[in-house]
């Protein structure tokens, strides 16, 4: 075994796709401090500045006092505390469902859910750019996998008429915003299918939640479909600060999932200082309108610098703006640059997505002066590969332009 594991990572090396996990030496606010230097941060998730929010820290360090530093034990065993359930219950009425449940992780949620309300006689309909989490899920679940084109309502359609006969329990799961290229999922239309077809509707508000909506409920609530969700997931890790998951879904649902989740029944709880920085984060958000107005804002002013520089961002539309100048190589190379420059920014390239981009997670810490800065970065480096470009046509014209005189010197003196 040990042997097919150094040549699989020699061969990542090789391939240039060997991951290494950095030492981070703090994070405050929209900056990063790593090996001793200081980065403008686009590579996290914090979304509207939750994460070192003095509020929700005071939060934490009040629930830590209270109640201790770990859980105990699984929630099953050891009961649950009632910052727990004040905590489910706020998000199972402002998600406007019976009740809900958390989990210590988004990938945990997603992987118990889906494997355990969905089994080996059942199909699940599952967009291709969804969270590997949903992916791992359906897979654990032995259910049929049926996976419809990004965002193509007629492909879902025409593939809910050809399988969703065939089986008793069917599942739609999407993201509401997809995590890569920072685009919304089609909800509406996924809604009108899901009741047409009889299909359970399953949505993942990882990265809408804290963002989208009147109140930061998500993408489902500025649709104003929050009740035609019959399973809302989402995460307390990236707009809201904190870590840990939830899940709002009926009665039935919730307490099924108490009974057989593995990824709850089998695992220590979350400990009680992250519930309350997370409890507090939920009550905090829905007053937050001018930071999701601001990061909008940022979202739009970004995307519109870019695409008038002729750089693709894909179809973006949210605070995630993927940023395409070429291959691999190319991609890191840009990452590296804006590293150079002072500026924390991911690449992200094959096989992870098909196209390789620079991911830019934006924040309402993020300011116009900020944005600026990160485009004539970019620019400044695709204006060099294109004038490196450049020089290389123009040499190789030069030298297909002298062989043709010498060709033609040559043909002359022959005749």
């Amino acid at each position: 075994m040990m042997k097919e594991i150094k040549e699989k990572l020699i061969s990542l090396k090789g391939e240039g796709l060997f991951r290494e996990i950095k030492d981070i030496d703090k994070l405050e606010g929209k900056h990063i401090w790593m090996e001793g230097n200081k980065y403008l941060d686009f590579s996290s998730s914090n979304y509207i500045g939750f994460r070192d929010d003095r509020r929700i820290i005071d939060a934490a360090k009040d629930a830590l006092e209270k109640y201790g530093m770990g859980s105990g034990a699984s929630r099953v065993v050891v009961g649950t505390a009632s910052l727990y359930k004040e905590l489910e219950e706020l998000i199972a009425s402002e998600k406007k469902k019976e009740a809900a449940l958390i989990f210590n992780s988004g990938y945990d949620a997603n992987l118990g859910i889906i494997s355990t309300i969905i089994g080996k006689n059942d199909v699940v309909f599952c967009d291709k750019l969804n969270h590997a989490s949903i992916y791992d899920g359906i897979r654990l679940s032995g259910a049929k996998m049926i996976r419809f084109r990004h965002n193509d309502m007629k492909d879902l359609e025409n593939k809910l008429r050809m399988f969703r006969k065939g089986y008793k329990r069917a599942l739609i799961v999407v993201d509401s915003v997809f995590s890569m290229d920072g685009d919304k999922a089609n909800l509406v239309e996924i809604v009108r299918l899901k009741e047409k077809y009889d299909v359970t509707l399953m949505i993942d508000e990882a990265h809408g939640g804290g963002v989208l909506g009147e109140e930061g409920l998500g993408l489902a609530e500025e649709l104003g479909i929050l009740e035609a969700i019959d399973i809302n997931m989402g995460t307390f890790s990236k707009a809201y600060g904190s870590q840990g998951a939830y899940v709002a879904a009926s009665k039935e649902i919730i307490d099924y999932l108490i009974n057989h989740c593995r990824s709850l029944v089998y695992t220590t709880s979350m400990p009680p200082v992250v519930v309350g920085a997370s409890l507090e984060a939920m009550k905090l958000t829905k007053n937050e309108k001018e930071r999701r107005d601001h990061l909008k804002y940022l979202g739009d002013y970004l995307r519109s610098r870019l695409n008038e520089a002729e750089i693709d961002t894909l179809e973006s539309t949210t605070q995630i703006v993927p940023v395409v100048v070429g291959d691999n190589d190319e991609t890191l190379g840009l990452s590296v640059f804006l590293k150079d420059h002072g500026i924390m920014a991911p690449a992200i390239r094959k096989p992870t997505v098909t196209t390789p981009r620079i991911r830019i997670s934006l924040s309402s810490n993020h300011s116009k002066e900020d944005i600026d800065f990160l485009v004539e970065t970019v620019l400044e480096y695709t204006n060099r590969k294109r004038s490196k470009k450049d020089k290389v046509i123009k040499w190789v014209k030069n030298v297909l332009h002298k062989t043709h005189n010498q060709e033609k010197k040559d043909k002359k003196n022959i005749q």
